[in-house]
């Protein structure tokens, strides 16, 4: 009589085992197809849009020497060095041009995804650890900063390895948790000073749950790290580049906030003014939705990813209340995969399995519509800089060129353009027979030139007008003379434009 029994026993547990070898197989080709639909939208259109200011810095930093390139990255970017480090390396094999700095990014962006997943299933569940990461392969968010040359993906990445290496730790306190977690954090910290705002409770939620001296090691050698970082972060603090922040209201830096993380650069559509009542309307759907459907386990590693989330997101504020203001979407993103994990714990809490999917569906297709119009959208995407100067074209001479756009055409075009010195003298002068205006649509062509001064072409460029003169006979002349003719040329003239000479011998 124990045979039957023994029998039925061991065919069960074969049955048991095949089911979760059939279920992990289809999980794992379900991440697989995610992570490839990310990492076709990623690379697809790579160099599809010229360098914006930011990402022109970066090229000429990683194109210099090791030891130029971090003089420079510490007198000229706002943050520490990791991403630099790497992307110099980067740089010395797929070089500096749009696709191959790019990539670096790109491919840093497309392991976020996993990366999402891991974080959700630890937190939450495997359910919600694949909504995580279709979140992450379809955001326009996620795929915008895939497509910059800058630190922003790198910040997502160790961000959320951070977060997945604090929830094994918190759910196994093992050594090696422990010290991925430091790893992780302290390389995050590297990268970005606000990864500081998800690491520093991290560690404090881990030294009050584990309680031991493998925890306290980990966190005093991320401190230390912190603590080392110090002096940039006060020699960085009045950099002038970061004075375009307080440019824009700091109540409306807020309320772009959740638009960028749902819809990418649609803040910058009208869609802004309901961003924190879309904010609202999301997070009461995610707690009902939370509390009706999910067990004990889903809530709280949903309710820890959220706490994480709500110090990103609301010390800098506090800090921007009180006058140390740095508060833009980018700089948040540390906040993102936590809030990611939080959603896709809403959208399929086992027991609201049907209104959860609802939610999912309305928000993966409104990050389609949203990435469909910023592709189709140029006021929605990068200054076409290349454009620009192949609208300026080619010269056999010296020339002047006003940028109505300021400091941040000077950079984009300097990559763009032969023969324009990166650092231009504030003084000196110039002798050029030619001078080209890249101003606004807006703006309109003189009707009475100055004398000597004749048309040559005009072209326009998505938002800008590029104008050709020709100056006969050549004029020396400094460049606020230069910038002060631009008005003639093509106005009404705007304050703040910024010269560059190509070919250009100063006289002193």
């Amino acid at each position: 009589m124990l045979v039957p029994a023994r029998s039925d026993a061991a065919v069960a547990a074969r049955t048991s085992r095949a089911l979760r070898v059939a279920s992990g197989s289809v999980e794992a080709w379900l991440l697989v197809g995610v992570t490839a639909v990310g990492a076709w939208l990623r690379f697809a259109t790579l160099g599809a849009q010229s360098y914006w200011f930011d990402e022109a810095q970066a090229a000429h930093e990683l194109h210099l020497s090791f030891g130029s390139m971090i003089s420079s990255m510490v007198v000229h970017e706002t943050n520490p060095p990791l991403y630099f480090v790497l992307g110099w390396l980067w740089a010395r094999v797929f070089g500096t041009g749009e696709v191959g700095l790019r990539s670096l990014s790109a491919l840093v962006g497309t392991a976020v995804i996993p990366i999402a997943y891991l974080c959700g299933r630890e937190l939450v569940s495997r359910r919600a650890g694949l909504m995580a990461a279709a979140f992450a392969a379809l955001s326009p968010f996620m795929i915008w900063y895939s497509q910059e040359a800058r630190e922003y993906m790198l910040l997502v990445a160790l961000s959320g390895a951070s977060l997945l290496y604090f929830a094994k730790a918190w759910n196994v306190p093992s050594t090696r948790n422990i010290a991925l977690w430091a790893l992780f954090s302290a390389l995050a910290v590297l990268t970005h000073f606000f990864a500081g705002f998800l690491v520093a409770p991290e560690a404090l939620w881990l030294l009050y749950v584990i309680r031991n001296r493998a925890i306290a090691i980990a966190a005093g050698a991320v401190a230390a790290v912190q603590i080392a970082l110090v002096p940039l972060l006060f020699s960085q603090a009045g950099n002038s580049l970061l004075g375009f922040i307080s440019g824009t209201r700091l109540g409306t830096r807020i309320q772009q906030v959740p638009v960028a993380f749902a819809l990418g650069n649609l803040y910058e559509s009208p869609a802004v003014r309901y961003g924190l009542l879309g904010a609202a309307a999301l997070a009461g759907a995610v707690i009902v939705l939370l509390l009706i459907g999910s067990d004990s386990r889903e809530l709280r590693g949903a309710g820890a990813a959220a706490a994480l989330a709500a110090v990103v997101l609301l010390l800098p504020l506090f800090l921007a209340l009180v006058g140390e203001d740095y508060y833009i979407p980018r700089a948040l993103m540390p906040a993102w995969i936590p809030l990611a994990v939080v959603v896709a714990a809403a959208c399929t809490a086992p027991r609201a399995q049907a209104a959860g999917a609802v939610l999912a569906l309305v928000l993966l297709g409104s990050f389609v519509y949203a990435q469909v119009k910023v592709n189709d959208s140029p006021q929605y995407q990068r200054p076409d800089w290349r454009g620009v100067a192949r609208a300026l074209g080619a010269t056999s001479g010296t020339r002047a060129i006003v940028a109505y756009d300021g400091s941040l055409a000077t950079d984009p075009l300097a990559t763009y353009l032969p023969r324009v010195p990166w650092t231009e003298p504030s003084n000196g002068v110039a002798t050029v027979g030619e001078i080209d205006v890249v101003g606004y649509r807006w703006q309109t062509l003189s009707r009475s030139l100055p004398a000597g001064a004749r048309l040559m072409s005009t072209k326009t460029v998505n938002d800008f007008v590029v104008a050709r003169f020709s100056i006969d006979p050549s004029q020396s002349l400094t460049r606020a003379q230069i910038a002060a003719s631009a008005g003639s040329l093509l106005g009404p003239p705007v304050a703040g434009a910024a010269v560059l000479v190509q070919n250009s011998p100063f006289a002193r």
